[in-house]
């Protein structure tokens, strides 16, 4: 860990001193002593803020690379590793889709890597000196603390281990939950601890985030906590609390409408649908490069890498092929001929099946969505199903589809089949969103981007999803003597 005790130094003081200033308050003036928190009761709530505004920016993960832009870039990344979304051009990101990223020496590996334990490192600060403190003000800020550190390891350990099922006793992760660690490094955990760390942060913030009121959705309240605990526990096949834990996170919450979905909900953190984001502001998105964002990388109607450049995303011709015509998801994707397209008063010629859903009117500073109240349906959906409770199962799947889809009746599958149909709906509605890559690594489904007619380029291959592991980064092989890589 010497790599990360190392990095850490530098990126605490980065974030102390070079997070501007923006809705959250983002500007402590350096480090953070038990005397400050007394004092200066604000002071951790400003480092708070500056957790939330490093994981939306560019060099998030220590790097340079305009593909290094904090959880969007990852959750893109993951996505354009599974078979639904296809990168046309091997640029910026094109390490995820072909594969290249899982490797030690890649960048990506490193970033991805980085972008967690960095964050982790400073919440391990915070939650120490909040220990020294005990001004009640301060409960919701470790419960945003535990939820933020839930939500890293539950990434760090989706891409440097195998997936849970059968896979409990095998290396994952180094648990870090201290400041206090030895110098020679920390092994790696085994995949079962980390996950007990991880549901016992998850739990423990859900009870710290009962009765707060956040200022805006860019904070993790106690409804965001339970989106996130219901991800955990589908994950580890604890089907009770997955769906408990949705149908809770998405009481009381509208769907998105035809025109919130159509044009431009996926840019807007007022979209109706939203537990979890980031307002992006000229002032935000001068933090690194305009271009090293998640709208240059994925609107393919801008100015940026996927408008102007042309480093187009697709959609995989077997899930657009999928979609009722009736489904009004469909409309944000151009179909098997070459087309037109007008947005933002800008009229562009695009190619089959490139993707139209994230469409930003700014110069790149769209909001950033982080999770989404229609996540929750199909982990409901799904865990009902595990339960046997196919009836509300089948309810819930209707719930959310026919909003979509008005030719949508209620589905009279059963079993595996039922299941199949919630994962098709969840693939359809969360295309490019961050969640099919992980589904299929939970649900051993292989990569198979090779079949007659495949659109896929230049990672145009198949793969059994014992591949879908990352290696650990050579950085921390080389600095870690106590750490083991993956095959």
């Amino acid at each position: 860990m010497k790599t990360i005790q190392y990095f850490i130094a530098a990126i605490f003081i980065g974030v102390i001193m070079n997070s501007c200033a923006n809705d959250l308050n983002t500007v402590p003036d350096g480090d953070i002593s038990g005397e400050q928190l007394n004092n200066d009761q604000s002071s951790p709530e400003k480092i708070l803020g500056g957790i939330y505004l490093d994981l939306r920016s560019n060099g998030a993960g220590g790097t340079t690379l305009h593909s290094d832009f904090g959880i969007m870039a990852i959750k893109a990344g993951s996505d354009l590793m599974s078979n639904d979304v296809i990168q046309s051009t091997n640029q910026h990101l094109g390490m995820f889709y072909n594969y290249d990223a899982t490797n030690a020496s890649n960048s990506a590996s490193e970033f991805v890597w980085t972008t967690f334990y960095a964050r982790i490192f400073v919440i391990n600060k915070l939650l120490d000196d909040l220990k020294k403190n005990g001004n009640a003000n301060n409960k919701a800020i470790k419960g945003q603390l535990l939820a933020l550190r839930a939500y890293s390891y539950f990434y760090l350990i989706r891409f440097y281990a195998n997936d849970y099922k059968n896979h409990q006793s095998e290396p994952g992760v180094p648990l870090v939950l201290t400041t206090n660690n030895p110098n020679q490094g920390l092994s790696r955990a085994i995949v079962s601890d980390v996950y007990k760390q991880i549901i016992s942060d998850i739990e423990e913030s859900i009870v710290l985030l009962d009765s707060y009121a956040r200022p805006s959705r860019a904070q993790i309240d106690q409804r965001t906590a339970k989106a996130i605990a219901s991800e955990i526990y589908l994950e580890t096949g604890d089907y009770i609390k997955a769906g408990k834990y949705a149908d809770e996170g998405k009481q009381g919450i509208a769907l998105m409408t035809e025109n919130d979905y159509t044009t431009t909900g996926f840019s807007n953190i007022n979209n109706p649908e939203v537990l979890w984001g980031f307002h992006n502001t000229i002032s935000t998105m001068s933090i690194g490069n305009y271009y090293a964002s998640f709208f240059s990388m994925f609107d393919n109607t801008n100015e940026g890498y996927a408008g102007a450049a042309k480093i187009h995303k697709l959609i995989d011709k077997r899930l657009y092929e999928a979609v009722p015509e009736t489904d009004y998801r469909k409309k944000v994707f151009n179909g098997a001929q070459s087309a037109t397209y007008t947005f933002n008063a800008k009229t562009k010629n695009y190619p089959p099946y490139v993707s139209w859903k994230f469409k930003d009117p700014s110069l790149f500073e769209g909001d950033y969505i982080y999770i989404r109240a229609s996540s929750l349906y199909y982990i409901q959906a799904e865990a009902l199903a595990r339960q046997g409770r196919e009836t509300e199962a089948r309810q819930v799947l209707f719930e959310i589809t026919s909003k979509r889809n008005n030719a949508y009746t209620l589905s009279t599958k059963t079993g595996n089949e039922l299941i199949n149909e919630i994962i098709l709906q969840k693939r359809i509605e969360l295309w490019g969103e961050g969640y099919d890559w992980f589904d299929m690594k939970r649900l051993n489904v292989p990569l198979e981007r090779i079949y007659p007619g495949s659109n896929h380029t230049f990672g145009k291959f198949n793969l059994t999803p014992d591949k879908f592991r990352f290696q650990i980064p050579n950085k921390e092989i080389n600095n870690n003597p106590q750490i083991k890589q993956n095959d």
